[in-house]
């Protein structure tokens, strides 16, 4: 960053100046005359603008993008691309290739259509396809698809938990749907956060006026994404236990019950402090996590507890109980990262007095 001292000038009665750095205006094309446009940020600074530079920002994200899918050998890899070229904000897709696509490309960029929300085919052929972005960046606030995600996370976390104290069971197959749905909404936070860190106007739009915020709301968006991918895990450990017969005694039913209220209660805290940026609110919430992973152990602590009916040595059953627990302590730490950040974000605003109490 160049600095560089400029003097304020009055002009006139009532306005005041300041020069333009010579070799900035030769090289942005400003003559005597021309008119800037003039940015308040939310900050306080001014930037100046060309017109030209205001028409270039605005339609950067609507450039062409041309994938050369004979460079995508590897399994999974050009939906990778896709996926890429969606999130920092292209609004149009070109997939090309010159010997053809292979079947396993087109599948990739089907997938990828159904998984990016607004992303359309509009046009194939055997060597291309085209794709393109209607969705309006201005209809997604970051505040709502955040508070989404949130949902998402806690209704999995019921799902899966359910079979553990005795209910439930048929609902747990929901939590794969569920977790592809809360993949697609972080692909769309995150071009969201990337096409408002580009243009203020956006940003404003969605709901973000204060540009630190951005790289918080990312990592939320990532630690949501995460929280779901472990949820997930977690169904898949309890649909393997009832293939294997599992069935929870009284005191692991209850021990899961009261794991699954404390669960959603740190999740309620963690994310109401998040959204609220709430300082003592956050601490909290960090302060009930040692007591939920507290209880974690609990139930690992009972998982050996449990009876194989095919009188086996090593109970199969018991295995599993530990593949599911240990995501959930995972997911515990993870609502730390959380609460720890809304502490940092409430911390950065004014007044430089806080205390908790």
């Amino acid at each position: 960053m160049e600095i560089e001292p400029r003097k304020v000038q009055r002009l006139g009665y009532s306005s005041l100046g300041v020069s333009l750095p010579k070799d900035w205006a030769k090289a942005a094309g400003i003559e005597p005359g021309a008119t800037v446009l003039v940015v308040k940020e939310d900050d306080g600074t001014l930037r100046i603008r060309t017109g030209e530079a205001a028409a270039t920002t605005a339609t950067a994200v609507t450039d062409e993008c041309v994938l050369d899918a004979d460079t995508c050998g590897r399994p999974d890899s050009l939906r990778r691309l896709l996926v890429g070229s969606y999130v920092v904000g292209r609004n149009t897709i070109r997939v090309k290739s010159r010997s053809g696509l292979t079947a396993e490309h087109v599948k990739e960029i089907h997938e990828a259509a159904r998984t990016l929300t607004g992303l359309t085919i509009v046009n194939q052929g055997p060597k291309f396809v085209l794709l393109a972005n209607f969705a309006e960046p201005t209809r997604f606030p970051i505040d709502g698809l955040l508070r989404r995600l949130h949902y998402l996370t806690a209704r999995m976390a019921h799902l899966s938990l359910q079979p553990l104290h005795g209910r439930g069971g048929h609902e747990v197959s929901e939590v794969h749907r569920l977790e592809d749905e809360a993949d697609r909404l972080y692909w769309l936070v995150s071009r969201q956060l990337l096409l408002a860190a580009r243009d203020r106007t956006v940003a404003a739009k969605i709901g973000v006026t204060e540009p630190r915020h951005l790289l918080g709301d990312r990592v939320v968006a990532i630690t949501l994404e995460r929280i779901a991918d472990l949820w997930d895990e977690v169904a898949r450990g309890v649909e393997a236990l009832d293939a294997a017969g599992f069935k929870p005694s009284s005191g692991f039913a209850e021990t899961a019950s009261r794991l699954e209220t404390s669960l959603t209660t740190l999740a309620e805290a963690t994310m109401t402090a998040f959204f609220a940026t709430g300082l003592s609110d956050a601490n909290a919430s960090l302060d009930l996590a040692p007591g939920v992973e507290a209880q974690v152990q609990a139930l690992r602590a009972q998982a050996p507890s449990q009876k194989c009916e095919r009188g086996l040595d090593v109970c199969t059953s018991c295995l599993l109980v530990g593949e599911v627990v240990r995501p959930i302590g995972e997911i515990v730490r993870e609502y730390g990262t959380v609460g720890q950040l809304t502490m940092n974000r409430a911390l950065e605003a004014e007044p430089s007095s806080f205390g908790l109490g």
